[in-house]
């Protein structure tokens, strides 16, 4: 393609979105740009399709975002936008927390296969993997590494700064290894992994700390209700 709004990306140029006239317009653009970039490929996603698929114009579009890379950057920085859960104050529910608000938008959005896409184009477009890094790998990281940082302030764990850099690598690799592994992703998954991380940051789970844990399975609660019955009767 040679259209105008097709040029390579440029992670210098300014890339500015103008004012929305209804936020649920824009929410569609988005959405229908996270499909097409998933299924298409950066190279191959179109304004065009994304019009098509949103079941607008191209001028609405325009009027939000000037060109494709423009559009495509507003849709990665709309991912990561959705990942603030409410902070409890206990590190490994919080952790797994914002882990799972990370799985449940990859899923929901289909950018798995997105990062694929972008990894696969980098050589043709190595600004985009570079937004991808800036705009949703950084941020991500970023919340889990405030999380570590406030349970070393509470004295929960022992760690320098280089290891919590280190910590929230492992944290995310948790998502895409089970990814990649094509393991389950149900119930209390995260939970083990999470608590594996902690401990070798010096984490010791307190009684009281445990009761607020994330609850786990039915057939976990069940097994541990018969037995509680057993020793009563």
């Amino acid at each position: 393609m040679n259209s105008s709004d097709d040029r390579d990306f440029d992670r210098d140029a300014p890339v500015r979105r103008g004012r929305p006239r209804d936020t649920a317009v824009d929410e569609k653009i988005l959405k229908a740009t996270l499909a097409e970039l998933a299924e298409c490929g950066y190279q191959g996603m179109s304004v065009d399709g994304i019009a098509a698929r949103a079941g607008v114009s191209k001028p609405t579009i325009y009027r939000r975002w000037p060109n494709k890379p423009a559009l495509a950057m507003g849709a990665l920085t709309e991912l990561v936008s959705r990942e603030s859960p409410d902070l409890t104050g206990d590190s490994l529910t919080d952790l797994v927390g914002q882990l799972r608000a990370v799985h449940e938008n990859l899923i929901r959005a289909g950018s798995v296969t997105l990062l694929g896409t972008l990894w696969a184009e980098s050589e043709r477009h190595p600004g985009f993997i570079e937004a991808y890094r800036t705009l949703l790998l950084q941020p991500r990281r970023g919340k889990l590494r405030m999380i570590l940082v406030a349970a070393r302030d509470r004295g929960h764990i022992i760690a320098g700064d280089d290891d919590l850099d280190d910590a929230t690598l492992f944290l995310l690799s948790l998502l895409f290894g089970k990814y990649m592994a094509g393991e389950p992703t149900e119930g209390d998954w995260l939970v083990p992994g999470v608590r594996f991380v902690l401990r070798s940051l010096g984490y010791k789970e307190q009684k009281s700390v445990r009761s607020k844990a994330p609850q786990g399975s039915k057939s976990q609660q069940a097994a541990s209700s018969r037995k509680a019955n057993r020793k009563r009767s």
